[in-house]
């Protein structure tokens, strides 16, 4: 394969302006005042956007809430380490820290099941969310989070590391440029026990990752369970393949424009590998290869060239410190940029963290497809 260096000089130069319609907001991030926040939750994860937090110009962390004392002082550790002041905390509750009057902005890092009724809370009383990717459990739980969201004017963002990947952010762009042709369907992973209910619902699939490169909006889903090749996690040590066959149950998107998207759970933990499918060529991250119709040979090429090529630096200078295209900084600064532009991110969010519980029904009628639902329609 050749590249082209004058194309890639002109593309490079004229990507920044058609890019950001299409790519995180990040890109594009403000330097206004600072946004006063708390943390509602401190366990692992929120301790990991905590540390963020603590590095960045626009935020001034107030508060922290967490029944759990061991979790308190590990975060009260993570101020020390950053030179921070000691925050405000609270042990008995999130309520009384959402009477307060000097906080702009909440992030939700509470025991996913807590979420609906946090999230809901938090924007009566004037607050921003940020909160990971369940909204609630229910359809009319999502209903009544998108509803508050547009009285309140309150920003509602999922905070997503996952789908900030670097190599995801780059086949959006190749996408955007036409390097695939049209896209007719994209591969992704879902969580092993997304279906039966047995553990944590959370959709560890990168979903708005997906939605970036489809570009459509969802309107049907079904859940089936048939006989499929899927990813392992570890290569067969003899034969070197990466993949195999057995039943899956699998979430079936359907776009408006006829793409179709399948989430296969039971496949692995955060990924079963990604698989993009245009009329004019293919991309898959497991095997870190592309194929191109139009290429001479017609065989599937490495990867990394077109990564490299397709590649926009994001370089996060907002933090104090923090290294370029780390996922979780690029969230934090995707609701920061959010919040400042007013962005109404609670469309996008309900309709991530509503495929869990539409797998759910289906699965339960049989395999049935549902509708899915329109927010940003109401």
């Amino acid at each position: 394969m050749r590249i082209s260096n004058r194309r890639h000089f002109l593309k490079n130069a004229a990507m920044l302006a058609p890019v950001l319609t299409f790519l995180p907001s990040y890109l594009n991030a403000g330097t206004g005042s600072r946004l006063r926040v708390a943390f509602i939750g401190i366990g692992p994860w929120g301790q990991q956007y905590l540390s963020h937090a603590l590095q960045h110009r626009d935020l001034d962390v107030r508060a922290i809430c967490d029944i759990d004392p061991v979790a308190v002082r590990t975060g009260l550790e993570l101020f020390n380490k950053a030179g921070y002041s000691r925050p405000d905390v609270y042990t008995d509750g999130y309520k009384t820290l959402l009477e307060r009057k000097d906080i702009d902005a909440v992030l939700i890092a509470a025991p996913w099941h807590q979420h609906y009724e946090i999230a809901r809370a938090a924007m009566l009383a004037g607050k921003h969310v940020a909160c990971g990717t369940i909204m609630g459990t229910t359809l009319a739980e999502h209903w009544d989070i998108v509803r508050t969201s547009e009285q309140t004017g309150c920003q509602y963002f999922t905070l997503d590391e996952h789908n900030y990947r670097s190599d995801l952010i780059v086949a959006a762009n190749m996408v955007k440029e036409g390097v695939f042709g049209t896209v007719e369907a994209v591969r992704a992973g879902a969580n092993h026990h997304q279906l039966n209910g047995e553990r944590t619902p959370y959709p560890v699939y990168p979903a708005t990752a997906v939605a970036r490169i489809t570009g459509n909006a969802f309107v049907s889903l079904r859940t089936t369970k048939e006989r499929q090749q899927y990813v392992v996690k570890r290569p067969h040590p003899k034969t070197g393949l990466s993949f195999t066959s057995g039943m899956l149950e699998t979430i079936t998107l359907t776009t408006a424009e006829g793409q179709t998207v399948q989430l296969q759970s039971g496949a692995g933990d955060l990924s079963t590998g990604f698989h993009v499918k245009g009329s004019k060529g293919s991309w898959m991250d497991v095997a870190k290869s592309i194929y191109k119709k139009d290429a001479v040979n017609h065989v599937w090429e490495a990867d990394k060239p077109y990564l490299q090529e397709y590649t926009i630096a994001m370089r996060n200078e907002r933090f104090k410190r923090s290294p370029e295209n780390d996922n979780v900084a690029l969230a934090l600064q995707d609701f920061i940029t959010g919040v400042k532009e007013s962005s109404h991110s609670v469309y996008a969010a309900a309709t991530n963290s509503i495929i869990g519980p539409l797998a759910v029904l289906s699965a339960k009628r049989g395999g049935t497809s549902i509708d899915f639902p329109d927010f940003n329609k109401g």
